[in-house]
């Protein structure tokens, strides 16, 4: 590692968190129904909106309805988008004239871009039109949306007492749109376009190259896609290479800037809650429980990174690069990223569950894997808009309730009871993804069709294998490069895994906010445990790491792990 590596990390992490500050506010007064600067313009279209829609703004509903408003809304953009997909060569701006795509690619790409996880098992570039590429763009917006407005729900549930409504999820969802996304996604597109990102509805464009000979370069709406992709934790790029392709990422600047979009309002939810909630000091120790695990989690992946494959060292061919990338595993990364940021990028696009890359991550080594693997299966470090906090949350329920059995006293959690029926339904919703993932990862290994998604022999496809079900399930969407997702098996598994690793824990979620706010508020006494301070801290990062552990060591131990002790052997996979 370098200091000027190291300094670049603290910068982009420093200017994250002062610009989630003001966000959060402005994101609690939009939720806590205050005014705020934006009212006079995005008031009248809202109110054209609800009109339309016939919705009362003042009505609100409990739990059941605002969860089934949620899934009916969701299933019905799915079904739209499933049929523009596969019937876009009836569609317009289809310039290339490429057919609808196969049934089952359909099958996962739709569920994948509505789960806000957009795995891709296709080219964008070469097999969607630009109106397909802005279908998805569309989901985009409301998949993040959709989980935002839940873990408002759930806020709710612990905000109010001895209530039934948890709010009303059409005014929740169309303010989340119109009031955050829209307009910060205007914002960033405005700047990559000025940075170089291409913003057009010219699908091709000639270009003669330096050898004289004619080539055609795949161009489109690029700077919307990779505004929002981004800013909604979504990661589906218009481009199959995502952030390494220079048209998503045009420069070392831009690289931090997407960084940047990706993080600034997982962050800034971390301390929206606590507004939300009055009890900052709760917040807060929650947000550092977050940033501490991914701290730890980018200068490990750093450290492996910067300290290059022994093997190759070796051969005498781990060799300075240039002034900028002193040695260290350049394979997979771009030059002019460098190592520093590229294990940035990596280590933030799988805490914050975006799933778009700068680097190829199955050229990593094999404990950087390790680590990126297990970001994505705690999905709690920060993670994506609202399912991060919702996850984060479900283990707190989980440590209040295991530090409560030691002391013999009924835990409570923010003036609530915690009791049977919370603890169950955290308990299912963590142990939930935790089977989504590991379930059906062992049906693939046990088929020739799920083998066969692997191109490397070892623990090191063990590891491909086992990315690619904990990236869907994990609503991430990127993926290791020697691992194939396009047939049949995978594109039907895998959009299972991304349909129930979305929904399953969600549902169960929203039912805990149904239970809490129907409870009345316990004062507090001398036994009450802390909901904030650094005893709490401790029995959360506790209970994040032994159940991470139990539940997730014996997969990471056959996979990454394994690999990494065969390196350090001479063996390559």
């Amino acid at each position: 590692m370098t200091a000027t590596g190291v300094l670049q990390i603290i910068i982009v992490l420093s200017a994250i968190i002062l610009a989630a500050v003001p966000l959060s506010k402005y994101m609690a007064h939009i939720f806590n129904g205050e005014t705020t600067f934006l009212d006079k313009i995005i008031n009248p279209v809202e109110n054209l909106t609800f009109k339309f829609l016939k919705v009362d703004e003042k009505e609100e509903t409990g739990w059941i309805n605002y969860l089934k408003a949620g899934l009916i809304i969701n299933f019905f953009m799915l079904a739209i988008v499933f049929l523009a997909l596969r019937f876009q060569n009836y569609l317009p701006f289809n310039q290339m004239h490429y057919k609808g795509i196969s049934w089952p690619l359909d099958f996962n790409t739709a569920i994948s871009f509505i789960t806000n996880t957009n795995w891709q098992n296709y080219a964008g570039e070469e097999a969607l039109s630009n109106f397909s590429q802005m279908s998805l763009v569309f989901l985009q917006f409301t998949s993040a949306a959709t989980g935002l407005v839940f873990l408002i729900a759930f806020i709710r549930g612990l905000k109010r007492t001895q209530a039934k409504n948890v709010g009303n999820f059409y005014i929740d969802f169309t303010k989340t749109v119109y009031r955050i996304f829209i307009p910060l996604a205007v914002i960033f597109a405005i700047v990559m376009l000025f940075l170089g990102s291409p913003q057009t509805f010219t699908m091709q464009k000639g270009v003669v190259n330096m050898t004289g000979a004619k080539q055609y370069l795949s161009m489109g709406p690029v700077a919307s896609m990779v505004s929002i992709e981004n800013l909604g934790t979504n990661g589906g790029g218009f481009y199959n290479a995502n952030a390494a392709q220079p048209y998503e990422n045009p420069s070392p600047f831009t690289n931090a800037l997407i960084i940047f979009m990706m993080s600034v309002i997982p962050v800034a939810i971390f301390f929206m809650y606590g507004i939300m909630i009055g009890n900052k000091k709760h917040a807060l120790t929650l947000f550092f429980v977050a940033l501490t695990l991914l701290t730890v989690c980018i200068f490990v992946v750093y450290h492996q990174e910067a300290a290059g494959n022994p093997f190759i060292a070796k051969l005498g061919a781990d060799i300075k690069v240039s002034k900028y990338n002193p040695g260290g595993n350049m394979i997979g990364k771009e030059e002019h990223i460098g190592i520093a940021q590229s294990s940035l990028f990596a280590s933030a696009t799988t805490a914050f569950t975006t799933g778009n890359v700068d680097s190829a991550h199955d050229s990593y080594m094999p404990l950087s894997v390790m680590v990126l693997l297990g970001e994505m299966m705690l999905n709690l470090i920060f993670g994506g808009k609202g399912v991060g906090l919702l996850n984060m949350l479900t283990m707190v329920i989980i440590g209040v309730f295991i530090a409560g059995l030691m002391v013999g006293r009924t835990p409570e959690f923010l003036g609530k009871k915690i009791e049977a029926k919370e603890v169950k339904l955290a308990t299912l919703a963590m142990f939930a993804h935790a089977f989504i993932i590991i379930v059906p990862f062992a049906v693939a290994l046990s088929i020739p069709a799920g083998i066969a998604g692997a191109f490397n022999p070892g623990p090191h496809g063990f590891s491909e294998i086992l990315y690619a079900f904990t990236s869907t399930v994990a609503n991430n969407g990127s993926a290791m490069a020697g691992f194939s997702g396009n047939t049949l098996f995978y594109n039907i598994i895998l959009g299972l895994t991304l349909f129930f690793g979305r929904y399953v824990p969600i549902i169960c979620q929203v039912a805990i906010a149904g239970s809490l706010i129907k409870k009345k508020s316990v004062p507090e006494s001398l036994g009450t445990f802390p909901a904030h301070g650094l005893l709490f801290y401790s029995v959360v990062m506790g209970t994040i790491i032994l159940i991470g552990a139990l539940t997730f060591f014996p997969a990471l131990a056959l996979g990454p792990i394994a690999e990494h002790f065969a390196l350090m052997e001479g063996h390559l996979f």
